[in-house]
């Protein structure tokens, strides 16, 4: 069995946009991952629908959860009970990862992962921002600890612009650090079809958009259809340059 787990405790970093572009990668190579939602706005319900989608969330806030994180155990106990059974890929909402690491350090949850021969990617996307790439750091030092037999990921997510600005900074020092204690470092481009904003706005996951041509596009996002037939080029090229960065992830795992 394998597990994918997106985290990042600071919001609007793509963890989303990752999720779903990682669920089509690994359909396309014939290794189809159970979706699971452990976020109050259930979002991976947006795009692919409720049906396709267990959902742990539990309704309390993060308030609540600091009060008495304990309430949320025996959801995320079935957590790892699909882990167990299947392959799968769980999206954490913003301000879960250290209550949800918190409950695998308690359980063991690493153990028993390792013991069962469950292995398990960790991709924690950033954009260029302190407040994210401080997040991150964060969850991949924890992650670490309770994990130290997953591969970890980090996802520089150029959306917000370039990371350059950040390279000697001492985030990235850390991050260096991580590097050659085994961390991974892969590049997300921004994408630059015209209709980037609108397919999110839609909720639209990859594997609709790649089914739709230039005359839908322009139907559903309102732009003409010069600019849909560009918006549909532009999305494919980035699609592929996905999966020519990421698909040696998916390649190289051996369970």
């Amino acid at each position: 069995m394998h597990t994918v787990w997106v985290m990042n405790g600071k919001g609007g970093v793509g963890k989303s946009v990752l999720m779903m572009a990682l669920a089509w990668l690994y359909e396309a190579m014939q290794r189809p991952l159970r979706l699971i939602d452990v976020d109050d706005k259930s979002k991976l319900s947006e795009f692919v629908g409720e049906d396709n989608v267990l959902s742990l969330r539990i309704g309390a806030d993060a308030e609540a959860l600091r009060a008495d994180p304990s309430q949320a155990y025996s959801y995320w106990d079935q957590l790892a009970a699909e882990i167990l059974e299947q392959d799968t890929a769980v999206d954490f909402g913003a301000n879960m990862d250290r209550h949800i690491l918190d409950w695998a350090r308690k359980s063991e949850l690493g153990d028993l992962l390792t013991e069962s021969g469950v292995t398990m990617d960790i991709f924690v996307p950033v954009t260029a921002d302190p407040v994210a790439v401080l997040a991150g750091i964060q969850v991949l030092e924890a992650a670490a600890e309770v994990f130290p037999q997953s591969r970890r990921i980090l996802v520089l997510n150029q959306i917000a612009g370039s990371f350059n600005a950040y390279e000697s900074t001492r985030e990235f020092e850390r991050i260096a650090t991580m590097r050659s204690e085994g961390l991974l470092v892969v590049g997300l481009d921004s994408c630059m079809s015209e209709a980037w904003i609108d397919f999110e706005r839609l909720k639209l996951p990859p594997w609709r958009i790649i089914e739709m041509n230039a005359a839908t596009v322009a139907q559903q996002t309102g732009l003409g259809i010069l600019a849909a037939k560009r918006a549909v080029g532009d999305y494919a090229s980035w699609l592929k340059h996905f999966q020519q960065s990421f698909a040696p992830l998916v390649a190289t795992r051996v369970d």
